[in-house]
């Protein structure tokens, strides 16, 4: 689904993404002249100068996407009249949209023209009362979640997880269309079904912190049952941990074959109370931008928008973390124990307090059986086999697989990125090994 987020490398204007039986094209949202451009998609993150805006007002982000037939707006004055052909796709803001569904085109009109600056009287006012009328009267049944917007992130507070996590599930199994791959009946069960039952994990601002500074040299890493947490989790970071794509949260629902994996952004939105309420009834607080299937073994790494998510998991493997219960609202409480539900848990996860040897650590140069001092920070190990001795006398080897793990210092800062990041292209180290040396206090 972030793969849909384009834009055209010419333009800048957000494109629309046109699923033609699972072939995705694009196009602009006006169908440029003959004598303009086709569209030249590329990822939307790419473009320093992005226009993503409401298709009615031109103000706010979109939140839903309606569809319409083709629409050709004339305009007649002048030597010759002119003709502009429109997409069959609109993208409406949540306060434009609640006038379409009111079929309020008279309402919609005024609020877009004030907000372009023109008067009713206006030529151009007039050719977008045409169009809106058009939009409203013509519009199919249903409307799809507009899932790429860049919405200003909500505070989603460990005491109300219970609640964000019913409503993502009131939203899988609801009549709101979700663009595919999530929009079957089938996918959206399974979703559903697995949010149900899954353990809610808040993580707190300083591990969220460390994840964001280390997801972008996360090595290659396989995803198995060691790392990823037994069932169904839904986990959620204090704020979001990654600026390409956004991401507050994800969910995974264990499979025979791997697991379903959905990662969320949050959805802040500056309306009137009553407006609000109605989104969040209706959507809720999390909005799905990326899904994947996980098979066991497939690998993951930074250039993957699961970084931050296996790099947590890492890290609580890792047992550098401690996980407590927190505090639940208490009206959500009494809602569960109504419905005769089990009471609902949040589990809080925080970064584990440096012990007493590792403080003393900071203020004593600290040597490795080798002479050579030991790091100052940490670093990313990357995943690596192990010859393991046991039995009598220790003189048998087994093979043993290790995952990636930070090493260094507990509490000690993370070594700057080796990552350089260039468009359009996989990343690139300076160094040729993913095991180098770190460098060392003595270097």
């Amino acid at each position: 689904m972030i793969e849909r987020d384009m834009a055209c490398a010419v333009c800048g204007y957000a494109l629309n993404a046109i699923d033609h039986d699972g072939l995705i094209t694009f196009e602009h949202p006006v169908t440029p002249r003959k004598d303009s451009h086709d569209p030249q998609p590329i990822p939307a993150y790419q473009h320093d100068d992005l226009y993503r805006r409401c298709h009615m007002c031109s103000t706010d982000e979109p939140l839903w996407t309606y569809r319409t037939p083709e629409i050709e707006a004339v305009s007649v004055g002048g030597n010759f009249p002119v003709t502009q052909t429109y997409s069959t796709r609109w993208n409406a803001c949540a306060r434009c949209a609640q006038l379409i569904e009111q079929d309020d085109d008279v309402t919609l009109t005024r609020r877009s023209s004030a907000a372009m600056g023109w008067r009713p009287t206006d030529l151009e006012a007039q050719i977008l009362a045409g169009i809106h009328r058009t939009i409203v009267r013509t519009r199919e049944p249903g409307r799809v979640l507009l899932t790429v917007g860049e919405w200003e992130p909500t505070n989603l507070k460990a005491a109300t997880l219970p609640k964000v996590r019913d409503r993502l599930a009131g939203l899988f199994r609801g009549p709101v269309e979700l663009p595919t791959p999530l929009d079957n009946t089938e996918t959206r069960g399974l979703l559903a079904g697995g949010l149900d039952q899954a353990r809610l994990y808040w993580i707190d601002s300083e591990f969220t912190s460390l994840v964001a500074e280390v997801l972008a040299d996360l090595p290659n890493t396989a995803v198995t049952d060691r790392i990823v947490p037994a069932g169904s989790g839904l986990l959620t970071w204090s704020n979001p941990i990654d600026r390409r794509h956004r991401i507050a949260a994800a969910s995974w629902t264990p499979q025979p074959t791997g697991w379903h994996v959905v990662c969320y952004r949050s959805l802040g939105l500056d309306l009137p109370p009553t407006a609000m309420e109605t989104v969040r009834r209706e959507v809720g607080w999390l909005v799905p931008v990326h899904a994947a299937h996980l098979s066991r073994e497939a690998v993951v790494n930074g250039d993957d928008p699961l970084a931050g998510l296996v790099a947590t998991w890492l890290i609580i493997a890792q047992q550098l973390t401690q996980g407590e219960p927190t505090p639940v609202d208490s009206s959500i409480r009494k809602a569960y124990a109504r419905a005769r539900r089990k009471p609902p848990e949040v589990r809080l996860i925080r970064i584990k307090a440096p012990s007493a040897q590792s403080r003393s650590a900071e203020t004593t140069k600290v040597r490795t059986s080798t002479g050579r001092a030991k790091p100052d920070h940490r670093y990313w190990v990357g995943a690596h086999e192990r010859n393991q001795a046991y039995g009598p006398g220790r003189s048998l080897r087994k093979k043993l697989d290790i995952d990636p793990f930070l090493k260094g210092p507990e509490g000690a800062p993370i070594r700057a990125s080796t990552t350089v990041r260039i468009l359009g292209s996989t990343r690139v180290r300076r160094a040729a090994d993913e095991h180098e040396q770190p460098p060392t206090n003595d270097d």
